[in-house]
């Protein structure tokens, strides 16, 4: 079985080994586990991951019957539960056994959110000094006590 760690390092895991392995490269701490996406675990839970990436879980009632979907709790979406056959897949001791290729529907999400991500954060940043703070007229700075700017003579609000 394989496995990455945060630092990206790809380790070899046995399969009957320790459930916690100490990343050779970076010495992290991580744990190991042997659950199969869809398949009802030993707590009565089924496990499985939104498209966000919010790891989320449905209970099982004593029939062994679930909810066809859920509801992700931090974009909303409603995430069909899977089945234990629902999707054939790779053998364990595969590197990409966990993984799922996104549809189209899941790739326009990501690639909107990218879209909207991006635009936030390449507005530029407002610099201001310690004790200055910034014209909305020409963007100098001015100090805290004054009410008008010396460069551009704006009215500074004061906040």
């Amino acid at each position: 079985m394989k496995a990455t760690c945060r630092c990206g390092h790809i380790l070899d895991v046995p399969e009957d080994g320790s459930d916690r392995i100490v990343c050779p490269k970076c010495a992290a701490k991580i744990r190991i586990r042997r659950i199969v996406p869809g398949a009802p675990g030993a707590d009565g839970y089924i496990r499985f991951a939104c498209p966000c990436g919010r790891r989320l879980k449905v209970k099982i009632d004593d029939e062994g019957s679930h909810p066809p979907a859920g509801k992700c709790p931090d974009c909303g979406q409603i995430v069909p539960v899977p089945t234990p056959g629902s999707n054939p897949a790779l053998p364990a001791s595969h590197p990409e056994s966990q993984t799922a290729e996104l549809d189209a529907v899941d790739m326009a999400l990501l690639e909107k959110w990218a879209r909207g991500h991006l635009a936030r954060t390449a507005a530029p940043a407002i610099k201001a000094e310690a004790g200055l703070r910034v014209c909305p007229g020409c963007g100098r700075p001015v100090h805290l006590g004054a009410v008008a700017c010396r460069e551009c003579g704006t009215h500074v609000p004061k906040r």
